[in-house]
This record gives structure tokens, C-alpha cells and sequence, in this order.
């Protein structure tokens, strides 16, 4: 019973050590993030931290297929509620939106120096594109997108804001989350029909409503 009780314990000190690397990073960025602020952060020992992660590169890793995980899971319960195509989408994008709200544009910058994250990001967008590809297909049948879109077109279009945030001077200029909006907005305005126009032009009103309010 001991060995399940330290088991336990160290799983749920990772989590914490993950949950506080993350506002970490995503606020100070990665250069400014070191171990030792962690460690003093939780109250636990450097030993300790180092034991659980190797260094601040796995950390980082880690932390990023931790936030993969918890999205892949918020937006697994919101299609399994949804009635079409785009309230799938407009959940991810107050989701993401929400994120780069409390993100600090110097975040992307670091990334520039860790190639391993970037590369883990493109992966997890070409695997993403599986899952868009079916919600596509799903909106082309209830009338909400135009079937005349190449949707492989529009997909890879649309990984490429990862490279906008990191290798432009746009996040240094505007706020990522309006980065986000005007890109994601434009490509949805693209491929919906009039009917799928007039539920993202009532989506939209919606959100600046909540941001007055």
C-alpha cells in the first residue's frame, strides 16, 4: 500500500509542477523561466524537480503535451454535445483565444531557440488536420461550408499562424489574441456559405458582447 501512496503522490506533484510551468512560461516566456523559480515556486527542492523532469527543455516539452491534453479533452466533450460543425469550431476559438490572452507574445519568440517544440507543434497540427478535416466534411452536408473549398488548401494555411506568431514582428506590434481572431475569422468568412455566415456574423456579436459586458 506505501508504494501506491508514493506513486501517487509523485504523479500528483507532477501535474502541480506542470499546472505552475505553465502560467510560468506562457506569462515570462521561456528564457526567463528557470528551474530554481519553479522548485521555489511549489516549495519543493531542486533535487526534487529535476527528478520528475530532466531540465527546463523537457519541462517545456512536457508542459506542451500537457495543455495538448487537456484541449484534446475539453474539445472532445464539447463535439460530442455539438449540433454542427461550427460550434465545434467556435469552442476552440474562445478556448485558444482565452489562452493568448494570458500569453506573453516573448513565448513565441523563445521558440525560435527550441526546434523540438516547434516541431512538436507542427505535429500535432498535422495530426489535428484528421479531426478538422471530418468537421469539414460534416459542415459541407449541413449546408454550413461551401463544398467547392480545398479544404487540404485552407488546413495548411491556417498551421502556418504558428510561424506568423514566432518568425514575424506581428506579436510584437498587436495582440496575439487579435492575431488570432483576424486570421482565423478571415479563413472562416472564406469557407462558409451564406448560411454558415450569418451563424459566425451571430457568434461574433455574441463574443464582443461578452467583452463589453
Amino acid at each position: 500500500m506505501a508504494v501506491k501512496r508514493v506513486k501517487k503522490d509523485r504523479s500528483e506533484l507532477r501535474n502541480e509542477v506542470l499546472q505552475q510551468a505553465v502560467k510560468a512560461f506562457f506569462s515570462l516566456g521561456i528564457r526567463n523561466v528557470h528551474m530554481d523559480d519553479i522548485a521555489a515556486s511549489l516549495s519543493i527542492s531542486k533535487r526534487t524537480l529535476y527528478e520528475l523532469f530532466q531540465d527546463k527543455r523537457q519541462l517545456l516539452l512536457e508542459v506542451m503535451r500537457f495543455q495538448r491534453n487537456e484541449m484534446h479533452d475539453y474539445m472532445a466533450k464539447i463535439a460530442s454535445k455539438a449540433e454542427n460543425a461550427l460550434e465545434v469550431i467556435f469552442a476552440f476559438y474562445e478556448k485558444k483565444s482565452s489562452e493568448l490572452c494570458e500569453m506573453n507574445p516573448v513565448f513565441f519568440r523563445d521558440l525560435r531557440k527550441y526546434p523540438e517544440i516547434l516541431e512538436f507543434f507542427r505535429q500535432e497540427q498535422r495530426d489535428s488536420d484528421k479531426a478538422a478535416a471530418e468537421h469539414f466534411r460534416q459542415g459541407v452536408n449541413q449546408g454550413i461550408f461551401r463544398e467547392d473549398i480545398n479544404f487540404d488548401i485552407i488546413s495548411k494555411a491556417m498551421s502556418m499562424q504558428l510561424d506568423v506568431l514566432v518568425y514575424s514582428d506581428l506579436a510584437e506590434n498587436y495582440p496575439l489574441d487579435e492575431i488570432y481572431s483576424e486570421i482565423t475569422v478571415l479563413h472562416m468568412r472564406g469557407i462558409t456559405t451564406e448560411k454558415g455566415a450569418r451563424m459566425v456574423d451571430h457568434f461574433l456579436q455574441t463574443v464582443r458582447e461578452k467583452r463589453v459586458n
